[in-house]
């Protein structure tokens, strides 16, 4: 199974939120069981999945990848990660709080 569709998206959608809005990632373990949700025998004997879900406003999508492929999507995955990181925006701080620390330092006559 390809991860490929998931991985574009999420750079797309890195992409979007760029000038403003929120992407939001989960990954859960996810543990298939036999006979439920029509998860057949050997998909639930190959032990658990990475469930990983992106949401960017009304818009969602997931991809569920096996513990066989873990090591080529996680590299794939922190090649996009690492390449969206420079849009976070650091904290401002406020004017206030830089004279309060000019304040404290300064001995009181």
């Amino acid at each position: 199974q390809s991860h490929d569709g998931f991985l574009l998206g999420l750079g797309k959608c890195f992409n979007k939120t760029r000038t403003n809005g929120s992407l939001f990632i989960t990954l859960k373990r996810h543990a298939p069981k036999a006979g439920k949700h029509g998860v057949d025998q050997k998909t639930a004997d190959d032990g658990p999945y990475c469930l990983l879900r992106a949401k960017l406003g009304n818009q969602n999508f997931s991809t569920m990848v096996s513990n066989k492929d873990v090591g080529k999507f996680q590299s794939a995955f922190a090649t996009i990660m690492r390449g969206n990181m420079d849009a976070l925006k650091k904290p401002e701080k406020k004017k206030e709080e830089k004279k309060d620390k000019k304040k404290k330092e300064t001995p009181a006559q």
